[in-house]
């Protein structure tokens, strides 16, 4: 226990050295009953500004203006600099145009030039639209000062969904009071009620290099940027045009592919693929699409299990990302850990590890008549013992009660061929933005059923309380799984199973010195069979500060009892007996801030581990030299010692990007770890050619590193090459 010592003393010596101010006062407005509200100018389509990111349009001149701006963080308070934003519409689109002032122009970060990168370490600004005033749901436009691009889907209860693409522009450029970006969303590119009086708006600058955050409405630091409570207003937009509703993406890719174990074997393969969208109503989308393709789809990030139970890796295919939201079932109660998801995209086109093609499916997506409306079906193609299936999901959800949603789902088919298998189930979420007049209130409430010809039925349900405020924070969580729940096209790894979990956390803010908050927090969870048999306990607590610089230290203790049913296997055939463990230990995590051009992340961790020890390192390194260059190195390192012998588990990951314009940029990925010996490499370059133009190049190898001499010991397994095209219609 002498490392724990030590991890325990060094976070002590931090937190001495530190002197804690008071908070400051805030202004006097009330600002848990303000609400803005905004009235974009009508334009000819003739005055369009020319999306360049200078403000010298005649538009801007007669534009409406929003100059109201508060800072949120790290207080309450008057910004110390100007935002101007200014609002415009035509029959086709909307504009934004944004004046960023600053007295500090040579510190403006602008690093970030890649689509859809980490614009958020940079100054930008960020423009959220709820075309449906759900007051929980919508679109988010995220552009920097070099006019580098986020769209992102914006879900209740949830992250938002960054994967999340449609066309719309950017420009920005650095000027000598600040920085100036304009911004065009055509209307045919989101969803929205014609008929609505209105929409809710967020509009956000974060100040990177002055780690300072001001926003028009919402102001308060319980409420994060990227929702919609106590969103202001903007209203206005009538008589604009949506076109037909029709559009047609057409792609097509020529794939070559080299297995390089003899018999060495080549392929050559032209692939077209298309997808037909028609909008019926303003609100609600359907979709056709024939012979998907996700050949430039990034690699998952490489994991070694290490632990009981199977791993959860996160969805990255384009074309199951899209509309997602419409799909989540039982808001937060999966956020944190899926066990038990009814639907999980990832059993589509993916079965045994091995990639099976979609050779066609439908989707209808979006709102109608107060519904939100998700419906999914595919037609996998023939693998290996595997015949070609149909795989369906349903979800419709309804607003009640104000704040509230109530939900259902249905999921058919077996991605295996192995069964018969369906599910249903009914969800609850409730929101309440001013709980007994304070901070935010979610609530998730839910049950699903299966029914399988092989397993019989079974069902699983639960509960989930948040108070996810800035001061307060507190969780309480209810999950049941029955041991026959088997949604097949869904995610449980741990069934037969009752979890009550909680967790808490006070969090003191700083108006001055070296912090900017610390916290302490404990967790708790208890694991039951259903029979009431203790699987696992877990009982944490954790002492976190946060610099004035955002740098993040953190502590946690933490005391786990494992009792094992069942013999489980670890890496290199180490077996735990069945038995009962205590794994006690302790974690150190040091942060550097994200906005900087260079930082790292340490985490170092000791615990007991099922009657042995097991000692964890990982290290991130993070650097942007400038805005042409983006690296990331990971690299982890387990050591585990049990009474049946000991094993080192080592991975290490480098993620480059270039970014040579806002529109081009290549990207690569290699990973590597000690247990396979195996390198995979991915490299992919995305240019948009123009907002409905996209070329796609990639290339994927992969290959064993054996014995200590690496150019001896190369051995290629697989090479990919991939060329594609895909262009965007519109009617």
């Amino acid at each position: 226990m002498g490392k724990k010592t030590l991890l325990i003393g060094a976070a002590i010596s931090f937190a001495a050295l530190t002197k804690l101010p008071v908070l400051a006062q805030s202004p006097e407005r009330d600002f848990a009953t303000y609400t803005p509200s905004v009235a974009p100018t009508r334009i000819a389509l003739s005055d369009a500004p020319k999306i360049d990111g200078v403000l010298d349009d005649r538009v801007w001149q007669s534009a409406t203006r929003i100059s109201e701006f508060y800072q949120v963080d790290p207080t309450i308070d008057t910004p110390p600099v100007e935002t101007w934003v200014y609002l415009a519409f035509s029959e086709d689109a909307l504009y934004v145009g944004v004046h960023a002032f600053d007295d500090e122009p040579e510190n403006i970060r602008a690093t970030i030039m890649q689509r859809d990168g980490d614009v958020w370490r940079d100054d930008m600004i960020r423009f959220y639209i709820d075309p449906f005033d759900t007051g929980i749901s919508g679109f988010g436009f995220d552009v920097n000062s070099l006019g580098a691009r986020l769209d992102r889907l914006i879900q209740p209860n949830r992250r938002p969904i960054d994967e999340w693409d449609t066309i719309w522009g950017a420009a920005g450029q650095r000027t000598e009071d600040g920085w100036t970006a304009e911004v065009e969303i055509p209307f045919r590119s989101i969803n929205f009620d014609p008929d609505a009086d209105g929409w809710g708006l967020m509009l956000t600058r974060e100040r990177s290099h002055k780690n300072e955050e001001y926003r028009w409405a919402a102001i308060d630091q319980s409420l994060q940027a990227f929702s919609f409570d106590r969103a202001g207003r903007m209203t206005g937009i009538e008589d604009v045009n949506r076109g037909s509703g029709l559009e047609l993406n057409l792609q097509s890719a020529a794939i070559a592919t080299r297995d390089w174990i003899r018999p060495r074997a080549d392929d050559f393969e032209l692939e077209p693929s298309g997808t037909l969208r028609y909008q019926f109503t303003p609100g609600l989308t359907g979709l056709v699409t024939v012979n998907t393709d996700f050949s430039d789809t990034p690699l998952d990030n490489r994991e070694i299990n290490t632990g009981r139970f199977s791993l959860f890796f996160p969805e990255t295919r384009d074309f199951f990302l899209q509309d997602t939201a419409f799909f989540e079932f039982g808001g937060n109660a999966f956020a944190q850990s899926p066990n038990g998801r009814p639907f999980f995209s990832r059993r589509i086109g993916i079965v045994n590890g091995q990639n099976v093609s979609i050779d066609g499916g439908v989707k209808l997506s979006g709102e109608f008549s107060g519904f939100e409306i998700g419906a999914l079906s595919t037609l996998t193609g023939e693998a290996d013992g595997i015949a070609a299936q149909n795989l369906s999901v349903a979800r419709v959800t309804r607003d009640v009660f104000g704040h509230s949603r109530i939900g259902i789902i249905g999921t058919s088919g077996d991605p295996t061929g192995n069964t018969d298998n369906s599910l249903l189930g009914i969800d609850y979420l409730y929101q309440d933005p001013s709980f007994l007049g304070g901070g935010r209130l979610d609530m998730d409430l839910y049950y699903q059923r299966t029914f399988s010809d092989l397993f019989g039925e079974d069902d699983s349900f639960g509960a989930r309380v948040d108070y996810p405020n800035d001061k307060w924070r507190w969780t309480l969580e209810y999950r049941q799984i029955g041991e026959d729940f088997r949604p097949a096209l869904g995610f449980v790894n741990r069934a037969n199973s009752k979890t009550y979990e909680g967790n808490w956390h006070r969090r003191f803010r700083q108006s001055s010195g070296p912090l900017r908050w610390w916290q302490v927090s404990t967790g708790h969870a208890r694991v039951t069979t259903l029979d009431g048999d203790l699987e696992t306990r877990e009982d944490e607590v954790a002492f976190t500060v946060e610099t004035a610089g955002t740098d993040e230290i953190s502590l946690t203790l933490f005391d786990v009892e494992e009792r094992v049913f069942e013999p489980f296997t670890l890496p290199n055939e180490l077996v735990v007996p069945a038995g009962n463990y205590n794994n006690d230990g302790a974690a150190l995590n040091a942060r550097s801030s994200r906005t900087r051009p260079y930082g790292a992340e340490l985490t170092l961790e000791v615990q007991d581990f099922f009657g042995g020890e097991s000692e964890t390192i990982e290290l991130e390194l993070l650097a942007r030299p400038s805005r042409f260059l983006d690296l990331k190195a990971n690299y982890s390192r387990e050591d585990i010692s049990v009474p049946a012998g000991e094993v080192t588990v080592e991975v290490g990951s480098l993620d480059a990007v270039v970014n040579l314009s806002p529109r081009l940029s290549i990207s690569t990925q290699t990973q590597y770890d000690n247990l396979s010996e195996s390198l995979s490499f991915f490299g992919r370059m995305r240019w948009e050619l123009r907002p409905q133009t996209e070329l796609f190049l990639s290339f994927a190898h992969g290959a064993l590193i054996e014995g200590s001499d690496f150019g001896r010991n190369f051995r290629s397994i697989q090479s990919r090459s991939v060329i594609r095209l895909g262009n965007t219609l519109r009617f």
